[in-house]
């Protein structure tokens, strides 16, 4: 197949799923994120691979963009949201691998933390089956926090124990994302566009 063809294979499959958006769960995960900032609580993001780029991205945008001015020149003087990546630092994610286990590295960091049901955690997962993903998970839930997934096929395990999860629909042809890795780079490219639906309507909330 032609490298044309295929670049608009990709495109016109990202369209199908843009079209078949879980718009009312992004709704829903916008709702959390405010009530997180609103009442001042922290909110922890995690992932594995291409989803801990997301997390990282998603990070790095809700503790600056919503609160530095449209002309990026000036920072506003309120108060910040309370976020954590628990993907960030290689030094404690091999800590904890080599010490304890790698499923064990989100989970640990969320022991530092005193957790309680006004918290909020967001797994980025593109099977929701990752035994890390899992445990964390797990681990929030048992103290009553708030849990999502934005992921992507059926959910995997992680849909029966979260609150609200985003999957994104479809099936892909593409190369490089077809059998076991079915959709990944169309779920990771929809990860990073809920990432930034979130902040810019948390922006919204916050001028608002």
């Amino acid at each position: 197949m032609q490298t044309d063809t295929l670049v608009n294979l990709y495109l016109d499959e990202h369209v199908r799923i843009a079209q078949g958006f879980p718009v009312m769960d992004v709704v829903a995960l916008v709702g959390l994120v405010v009530d997180s900032y609103e009442w001042d609580e922290d909110v922890f993001v995690f992932g594995n691979g291409g989803a801990s780029s997301a997390a990282e991205h998603f990070a790095s945008d809700l503790a600056m963009h919503p609160f530095v001015s449209d002309d990026k020149h000036q920072s506003k003087e309120i108060r910040r949201i309370r976020i954590h990546c628990l993907n960030e630092s290689t030094g404690l994610i091999t800590r904890i691998a080599n010490d304890i286990g790698y499923e064990d590295v989100f989970v640990e960091q969320l022991k530092n933390y005193p957790l309680d049901e006004s918290n909020l955690v967001i797994a980025f997962s593109n099977s929701g089956n990752s035994p890390n993903i899992i445990k964390a998970l797990e681990y929030a839930k048992s103290w009553g926090v708030s849990t999502v997934l934005i992921g992507g096929r059926d959910g995997g395990k992680a849909k029966s124990i979260v609150d609200v999860s985003i999957l994104v629909p479809g099936s892909s042809q593409f190369p490089g994302q077809t059998g076991a890795n079915d959709n990944s780079f169309h779920i990771e490219d929809f990860q990073t566009s809920i990432a930034h639906m979130v902040t810019g309507l948390l922006k919204e909330e916050i001028n608002g």
